[in-house]
């Protein structure tokens, strides 16, 4: 079909048609002209001619006469000519028109095709520079042979790094003289991959997507504190033999890498390596400082990646899910159970077990490989070695912890890939992945099950972790039976040892005095401790009483504590002591209160530039641990979370939090009176603002909850400024940056003071209605024979063991601690109800109506309602992030 004309009005034109039509019409209308000599006809034939005229006859000249039939033969001619012309321009018009479309048309594929070859050029200039930038970067070329071998063909590392020039170094340093010494051939100069060993140890180090970034940083230790003897030696050359000790003994060092003993290096990767760039360029950067030799390099024979590809969806760690997630932990449970089972298999080498050692084990001693090896010699046969829980944050509620949790070996341990015991325990964890127990870390499992079938405690697990997706509860199989028969095999062997290598501190806040016989710790923070030569700090005491305070004097010469002056807050009619200088050297004064005791912290007239506060019914404790950050030298201040578990259940916490919520909208740090480290000048200004809010001494407190007050009768809450509302002014200044604060929730605190008048500071705070209703007409009710139920208050090792509580003392910390107690045994303290306003556990004080003129009731200290779910977790990537992110830590 032809394309529509603009000039078609629906005719189709054809020349000859027209011209036979109107011959056709003139001749009728001349014969007809002819034979009437009708002057009608005739007038009929000049309006056709008048038509013609219409249709567009140009030769229109009105003085000219038109004979009817002569004028009307020029007339038809004329009118031929015209509709023959009128025809051509038509025509001429439509192919000019189709001139132009085509014209247009071959201009736009013109066009499209020079876009095309500049987007064709475009393209092949930038695969040209991605190119040049990959061999300039990652020395792309050829990738080895050896890559598409196993068993590294199994990892996909070393098919997806750009770095071809780190597998040339494996393939020269490690890979080609393994197969020529294999062979036969001798490679001088080269490490004996052939060597005779009894001890063969793969060193795993684990990591997950989120520390894959600075993994290679925590190898720099490695550096400082050389694994063996031989990383100061160069390889071949024969050692003093006096470090030789053929009977193997802890602190020997017996083990002797060039002799007896063959170590390698895993880093082993959670995920897969080809889906995570940054994992792939860390172990990079490992390999290629391993493959210059030196250091800790000379110490391990190789070193490898491996992969134990979890998908990322199931690669989780979220701790604060632990009660309704049932796999919370499934990264490192499955991570842990592929590990082993790649070194169980002999696919990398031929091992006798491996030392899971994650990138929070810190060497702090040189030769701490050696020193392993020697303890694995020591201890043989064993399923697992390492360290318990090894320091003292869970001491305020020892007696609530489980037993496999306490009796538990740590993770970061040594397993024997042999021990039929062991093989059987992973496997149980294998078949537990898709149920409710696979919410316990694979660890503490192992350790319910040998507790379960050698002491019969069944563990329990969180309710909404039993309830399936219809929230109906899972019934899960009794395994009893068969942990008994495992126990009743292997019982007798202990097939779980100690070794005091290794200390596990569980992200413990450390200073190097709580350092003992370890080689490796693992999970602890180390600050810098008080150093007397650049801070001097006063110690300010409440006193009530005339004598109170007489004890923490006599006995503060005693201590080691940072103090450098006490003052005394005593009440206006209490006088004096002249005879400071005989209780202690550190100089002493007192100080009449001008105001209620509460108001002690901003009363105080301290002339150094720190002060702490304690109260006459406590002594300062045997360590007065204050850590500072290293290099900024900023005070290490522990705080409690402000929430529910932890605070907001009980009264006088959720009020202390409202009344800082004044300085700093939307506060969420609880810190304790006695645990904060008072900066005098901020002290004056916090203070100045304190009064001007709340009054000259606390009168106004309280005004703005008028509603509350009318509501009910009373309100627990303080009295007077409070460590809490410090720190909410601090925040709200921006002077927080002066402090560290840590989460005591989960770093634990020591506490600086030890209350040992427990009961006197209770019957003191009373009222008289309060004491009449506790005491009676009988006197005390038998509270005169009591004995304050406090293993803290126990400063002596000799006095701890000796007490008729069982407490335990703790040398590490020079500490006393209570038992561990049977499950559902009852305590051998009550527990308290307030979670964190005493830095000692103490007996319960009943509510007192505020204010109140007798000396303020410091509440009590306990481990709360929700304090055991967070025991067990290890924070890795808390301490992970503080570790990259914090300068002070360096």
């Amino acid at each position: 079909m032809r394309r529509p004309d603009p000039y078609d009005d629906g005719i189709t034109w054809n020349e000859n048609s027209v011209l036979e039509s109107f011959s056709e019409q003139f001749t009728s209308n001349q014969n007809e002209a002819l034979a009437s000599n009708d002057a009608t006809a005739g007038n009929n034939a000049g309006d056709t001619w008048q038509l013609g005229s219409v249709l567009g006859d140009d030769d229109d000249d009105d003085d000219v006469d038109k004979p009817e039939i002569a004028s009307s033969n020029n007339r038809f001619s004329d009118f031929i000519l015209w509709c023959t012309g009128a025809a051509r321009r038509r025509r001429n018009d439509r192919d000019l028109k189709e001139e132009e479309d085509q014209t247009e048309k071959t201009f736009e594929q013109n066009r499209l095709r020079d876009l095309n070859k500049f987007l064709i050029l475009l393209i092949a200039l930038a695969s040209v520079y991605t190119l040049l930038r990959m061999c300039k970067n990652s020395d792309l070329g050829d990738r080895p042979e050896f890559v598409f071998e196993h068993p590294y063909i199994s990892c996909s590392y070393y098919t997806s790094t750009k770095s071809i020039s780190t597998l040339k170094k494996v393939g020269k340093v490690q890979v080609q003289p393994k197969k020529e010494q294999l062979a036969g051939k001798e490679a001088i100069g080269e490490k004996d991959f052939t060597r005779e060993t009894t001890t063969r140890l793969a060193i795993l180090r684990p990591f997950c997507a989120f520390d894959a970034g600075p993994l290679p940083t925590t190898f720099d230790c490695w550096q400082n504190f050389p694994p063996c003897r031989a990383a100061a030696y160069e390889l071949g050359e024969e050692l003093d033999p006096s470090w030789y000790d053929e009977e193997r003994y802890f602190d020997d060092v017996g083990s002797h890498m060039l002799r007896d003993a063959k170590a390698d290096v895993f880093l082993f990767y959670s995920q897969t390596f080809s889906e995570n760039d940054v994992a792939i360029k860390s172990v990079d950067k490992i390999f290629d400082q391993f493959f210059e030799g030196g250091g800790w390099a000379q110490c391990f024979d190789n070193i490898y990646a491996i992969e134990a590809n979890i998908p990322p969806e199931l690669d989780n760690y979220i701790p604060p899910a632990q009660e309704e997630l049932y796999n919370w932990v499934n990264g490192p449970n499955r991570q842990f159970e592929a590990g082993f089972r790649i070194i169980q298999s002999g696919e990398w080498g031929d091992y006798d077990g491996f030392y899971l050692m994650e990138g929070d084990s810190t060497p702090i001693k040189s030769y701490w490989l050696d020193t392993l090896l020697s303890e694995i010699e020591v201890n043989r046969p064993f399923a697992i070695m390492g360290a318990k829980y090894n320091g003292d944050k869970w001491d305020n509620f020892y007696e609530q912890i489980p037993i496999p949790l306490l009796d538990h070996t740590n993770g970061n341990g040594i397993y024997n890939t042999s021990h039929p015991l062991l093989d059987r325990l992973v496997g149980q964890l294998e078949v537990e992945a898709p149920c409710p127990y696979n919410s316990i870390p694979y660890d503490y499992r192992m350790s319910q099950m040998w507790i379960e079938g050698t002491m019969g405690i069944v563990p329990t697990l969180a309710p909404k972790i039993m309830l399936n997706d219809e929230g109906e509860n899972i019934t899960l199989s009794n395994n009893t039976a068969m942990f008994t028969k495992w126990g009743d095999l292997w019982r007798g062997d202990h097939p779980f040892k100690e070794t005091p290598v290794i200390h596990n501190y569980a992200a413990t806040n450390l200073i190097p005095r709580h350092l003992g016989p370890e080689y490796i710790i693992h999970g602890a923070k180390l600050y810098t401790p008080w150093d007397p030569t650049r801070t001097e700090i006063t110690l300010v005491v409440s006193e009530w009483f005339f004598d109170r305070s007489t004890n923490l004097l006599e006995n503060l010469d005693l201590k080691d504590h940072p103090f450098s002056e006490v003052i005394i807050m005593l009440p206006p009619n209490v006088e004096a002591h002249d005879d400071y200088a005989n209780m202690t050297i550190i100089p002493t004064r007192s100080q009449h209160r001008g105001a209620p005791d509460v108001m002690d912290m901003c009363e105080a007239d301290v002339k150094t530039e720190w002060f702490m506060l304690t109260n006459s019914y406590h002594q300062v404790a045997n360590h007065v641990d204050l850590m500072f950050t290293p290099g900024k030298f900023q005070p290490v201040i522990p705080f409690t979370p402000a929430t529910f578990p932890f605070c907001f259940k009980f009264p006088y916490c959720k009020e202390t939090v409202n009344l800082a919520q004044r300085f700093n909208p939307g506060h969420d740090k609880v810190v304790l009176d006695f645990d904060m480290l008072y900066h005098t000048e901020t002290r004056n200004k916090f203070c100045a603002m304190w009064r001007e809010m709340n009054g000259d001494e606390g009168e106004d407190l309280y005004t703005y909850q008028k509603h509350r007050i009318l509501r009910r009768k009373k309100i627990i809450g303080p009295s007077g400024p409070t460590g809490t509302s410090y720190t909410a002014y601090l925040i709200s200044q921006g002077k927080d940056k002066m402090y560290k604060f840590i989460d005591r929730s989960l770093y634990g605190a020591r506490a600086p003071f030890i209350k040992i008048f427990s009961r006197e500071e209770k019957l003191d705070g009373m009222s008289e209605e309060e004491l009449a209703r506790q005491v009676g007409d009988s006197g005390m009710m038998g509270m005169d024979n009591s004995t304050d139920c406090n293993c803290f208050a126990f400063e002596s090792e000799a006095t701890c063991n000796g007490n008729p509580l069982g407490c335990t003392w703790r040398p590490l910390f020079e500490s006393c601690h209570p038992p561990e107690l049977m499950e559902g045994a009852a305590p051998i303290c009550p527990e308290t109800t307030a979670p964190t306003f005493s830095p000692t556990e103490a007996i319960d004080m009943p509510d007192t109506i505020e204010p109140t003129a007798s000396p303020t009731n410091t509440p009590t200290s306990g481990p709360g309602g929700g304090l055991f779910r967070y025991l067990y977790i290890s924070e890795h990537e808390d301490a992970a992030l503080q570790s990259i992110n914090e300068d002070d830590d360096t």
